[in-house]
């Protein structure tokens, strides 16, 4: 499970509100589901008290503030977390006016499974309710080392039949994305200036009916669509026609990257971001 957030403004305006999203993962996960930190050498550092005074202080740095926090497990077992902060009026995002601040919250199955999908939607809702986000989203996702050797290549031909699975380059969507939608996944955050655009949670409920879809207003400018009681993966006996009629209606409002994940042909990768509309 992958949860994500977008939010067009600087670090140093958004660092409290993600310091909030921080300690609500912690709360839900346990102080001890993530035990190590990616230091400044690239390597893991034991997060200690040291370790989260390093993090405490790294998210308020209002330049290079980007964090990772992981977990003493093999993927797919990880839990993470993963803050790209960016100053994004700063000289060197002029030409990247699509560049966003970043969030990333990572949840193995076996944790969703154990606590039931009804307690991941409410733990999503808590970690964007500080969150001043343009779009976010959770749902079934593919995480870990995705640019090394052939992991691409060997898992592109494993997706195809599972459009409910994400895949993405994290840091790339963070480089373009503005203030467009991914879209769909099991939950899509709105906020603005997408939801103004489209008449807000009213024109959502009156062009979404497929069965289990529910649209929630968060509040006056940010909403959460909801496809279904739990993520699905699709495949040839589950068409995800919920999936199907949220990415036509959000169209108009959708980022479709110019990137595509390394390892992922041009033409499968853009046949793919369009699985649900063609």
């Amino acid at each position: 499970m992958s949860i994500c957030f977008y939010l067009p403004k600087p670090t140093a305006e958004v660092a409290p509100a993600i310091s909030l999203s921080l300690q609500t993962f912690v709360d839900a996960v346990g102080i001890r589901a993530l035990g190590y930190y990616i230091g400044e050498d690239d390597e893991p550092w034991e997060l200690d008290d040291a370790g989260w005074a390093f993090i405490r202080t790294k998210i308020q740095d209002p330049v290079t503030p980007s964090v990772m926090l992981t977990a003493d497990a093999r993927y797919p077992e990880k839990i993470e977390f993963e803050y790209l902060g960016r100053d994004i009026h700063a000289p060197v995002f002029r030409r990247a006016p699509g560049t966003v601040t970043a969030v990333r919250f990572i949840l193995p199955l076996s944790w969703l499974r154990a606590h039931g999908t009804s307690r991941v939607r409410e733990l999503a809702l808590a970690l964007a309710a500080p969150l001043p986000f343009s779009s976010g989203h959770a749902g079934l996702s593919v995480t870990g080392y995705l640019n090394v050797g052939t992991v691409m290549t060997e898992l592109v031909p494993l997706l195809r039949p599972y459009p409910g699975i994400d895949v993405q380059n994290f840091d790339l969507t963070a480089s373009e994305i503005g203030t467009r939608l991914r879209v769909p996944h099991w939950m899509t955050f709105i906020g603005e200036p997408s939801l103004s655009a489209m008449g807000g949670v009213d024109f959502l409920r009156s062009q979404l009916h497929a069965p289990g879809t529910t649209v929630e207003a968060l509040d006056a400018s940010r909403a959460v669509v909801t496809l279904g009681p739990e993520p699905l993966a699709g495949g040839p006996d589950q068409p995800l026609p919920a999936y199907r009629e949220l990415a036509r209606v959000l169209e108009p409002w959708a980022f479709h990257s110019s990137w595509r994940p390394a390892g992922f042909a041009d033409d499968d990768f853009f046949q793919w971001d369009r699985r649900f509309l063609d």
